[in-house]
């Protein structure tokens, strides 16, 4: 496949909440369901030590307050969204738009810093980041900035480390830069 050079002009999301009379139908297929669970259970096994199953939504686990500002009722597609989870996400997001729009090409475009479904046209389907108030846009430029898998070629996903992990390399992080501003400044 051919790269386009920048973002296609025109590009959007499909709107979820708009349309989710639309979506919701689908949302109880067993397949689709099992690709939610095996995927996101993945992470929050990963992250926390804390399994995912049916019946559970993404936003559960939510740790990040990006939604605490919003007045009024939540609207219902925020239940499938966690910040910082969209590669645990988009195989079930590809599998949802493929069910709501047969007739489009979908495929996964990823990076290290998201990942989503496009239509190879002018639409993505995207949860977090439409939640989010990101632009499709930024959505597809971070997106892209990766790569394209084919139509309907899933995202292999693994489990990512504890996030213990991660605050120790945050910590040793900020001691390396202490360290080093430290030698510099004298």
């Amino acid at each position: 496949m051919r790269k386009p050079k920048r973002c296609p002009a025109g590009i959007s999301y499909y709107d979820l909440k708009k349309n989710w009379r639309k979506v919701r139908p689908h949302l109880s297929d067993p397949a689709l369901n099992d690709i939610l669970v095996e995927n996101f259970n993945k992470f929050t096994s990963g992250r926390w030590n804390k399994p995912f199953s049916h019946g559970q939504y993404p936003h559960e686990f939510e740790s990040c307050d990006w939604w605490c500002d919003h007045k009024g009722r939540m609207p219902a597609f925020w239940k499938y969204t966690k910040h910082s989870a969209c590669h645990w996400l988009v195989n079930f997001t590809l599998k949802l738009a493929q069910m709501v729009m047969p007739d489009r090409e979908w495929r996964i475009i990823t990076s290290q810093k998201h990942s989503t479904a496009w239509d190879g046209r002018d639409t993505l389907f995207d949860f977090n980041f439409q939640a989010m108030g990101i632009t499709a846009d930024e959505c597809f430029r971070l997106a892209y900035s990766g790569r394209e898998l084919r139509p309907g070629q899933f995202l292999t996903v693994h489990t990512p480390e504890h996030f213990s992990v991660d605050v120790a390399r945050a910590h040793r992080q900020r001691e390396k830069r202490r360290a080093h501003n430290g030698v510099a400044a004298l």
